[in-house]
């Protein structure tokens, strides 16, 4: 089943044109789909959205192309994961692979370490902010191996966040679960839980 193009316009029609996404999270997406689909389902990706040049890691571009890109590698991931909501979560994920592996994010990791991610994301606003140039988020401690994080003015569909979060749980500590609830189409909450 196809991504939900109603999802993605309404999505879209909720973005400023100041708001904007960093080119190596981008290039996360389209290797995602490199990996999976082949350079054949990176063609496609690339004449569907008629991208004629990869995005410069450290550049800006608009989310609406990000949202754009989502929802048309999910369509190409869609036959390899086990539904299109899974792809996206993929999409999700590499973006976190992509970071850890960026400038910023090992910087970040020798400053604060992996062994706990609470104390990656008690500063969750300050990340994002390196990558993106909208929304808020906050963290809540709710006790031991138990965070909440609460997105607002955020467009990304849920899947999208719960599989970049998951990810990043997984590289700190090995394993965990994200549970994603939508709030309204720009403000969801992700309850973290870990060993």
């Amino acid at each position: 089943m196809p991504s939900d193009k109603n999802d993605l316009a309404q999505r879209i029609a909720i973005c400023r044109p100041e708001d904007t996404v960093r080119g190596f999270i981008f290039k996360s997406v389209y290797g995602l789909v490199d990996e999976r689909a082949g350079s054949a389902g990176t063609e496609r990706l690339l004449q569907q959205l008629r991208v004629t040049k990869m995005p410069v890691d450290f550049f800006s571009y608009p989310v609406a192309d990000f949202l754009r890109l989502i929802y048309a590698a999910a369509d190409i991931l869609e036959p390899h994961y086990p539904s299109v909501e899974d792809a996206i979560r993929a999409c999700g994920a590499s973006t976190a692979t992509g970071f850890f592996k960026s400038y910023v994010g090992n910087t970040l990791v020798k400053l604060i370490g992996m062994t706990d991610p609470k104390r990656l994301f008690t500063s969750v606003d300050t990340v994002y902010s390196t990558l993106v140039s909208y929304g808020k988020r906050s963290f809540e401690d709710l006790g031991p191996n138990r965070f909440r994080l609460d997105y607002k003015g955020d467009m990304q569909p849920i899947y999208f966040h719960e599989g970049t979060l998951t990810e990043a749980v997984r590289v700190m500590r090995g394993n965990g679960k994200v549970t994603g609830t939508a709030l309204a189409l720009n403000h969801s909450q992700y309850l973290f839980e870990y060993d």
